[in-house]
């Protein structure tokens, strides 16, 4: 597997601490490639004091939890939100002990040869959420399948940087074998990411302006369009002329 078609994406992490260890794990198992969607406390300034942003403040700690896997931060990119995080992915999974209905629940093996035959068409990424939290459902909802990393069920809580230790250390013991699906066309483009998103952001209008989706409620019937879609595998392409239709049937009826 190219280690460069694979990024780690960290949402919104509370921990400097968390952020340099997922980065010397990184290091480990010869991953390099992170995102982080900035947490809402990164804009302000920091509570101890002194100039610049918190963000810099944070990045400084989690570089001394980091040591010699520093670079990793240094080039790491920060992001608004998820959808920026993942724009360029053309496949997606995410962290959760929860069942996402309509998504694939993958063991840690699993994800490593999933990654292993997606990273051969395109980007990918692993999305992780944020420690007290995780993932919800709209951010899991981005993703084309979900991995659980099976724990005792006394203590089912694992800390962020260990969680990205244990799917780093099994992407790069991946062995190509049984058990692994494939995408339908392996020689044409998967759909990237960005592009899916745009498919939804013009359907909702046009949902929303045919009164096809509940307004209270919109993504509720988006929800199981995105299932529908994931299963379905697009190229790049098959999203391109569904974006085109989508666009030619707002201009149809003049939906602004």
């Amino acid at each position: 597997m190219d280690a460069g078609k694979l990024t780690i994406v960290l949402h919104r992490p509370s921990s400097a601490e968390n952020i340099g260890a997922a980065a010397r794990a990184m290091k480990n198992f010869g991953l390099s490639r992170l995102a982080i969607v900035a947490p809402s406390s990164w804009s302000g300034l920091p509570r101890e004091g002194g100039p610049g942003r918190t963000s810099e403040a944070v990045l400084t700690r989690a570089r001394k939890m980091a040591r010699r896997a520093s670079d990793i931060l240094a080039s790491a990119t920060i992001h608004p939100d998820a959808r920026s995080a993942l724009a360029e992915a053309t496949w997606t999974c995410g962290t959760t002990s929860r069942t996402l209905e309509g998504r694939p629940r993958l063991s840690p093996r699993e994800l490593a040869r999933e990654v292993e035959a997606r990273s051969a068409l395109g980007p990918v990424a692993i999305l992780f959420g944020e420690e007290r939290r995780g993932l919800s459902d709209r951010e899991l909802g981005l993703c084309q399948a979900v991995c659980t990393i099976p724990t005792a069920a006394a203590y089912d809580s694992m800390n962020l940087a260990h969680a990205v230790a244990v799917l780093a250390y099994e992407v790069a013991s991946a062995e190509t074998g049984c058990g692994v699906s494939r995408p339908r066309d392996r020689t044409a483009e998967p759909a990237r990411h960005a592009t899916v998103e745009a498919l939804w952001d013009r359907l909702a209008v046009v949902f929303a302006a045919a009164g096809y989706s509940n307004p209270q409620n919109p993504e509720h019937i988006l929800a199981d369009w995105r299932a529908l879609l994931a299963r379905a595998e697009p190229t790049q392409r098959e999203v391109e002329l569904l974006v085109a239709a989508v666009r030619a049937v707002e201009r149809k009826l003049r939906i602004s």
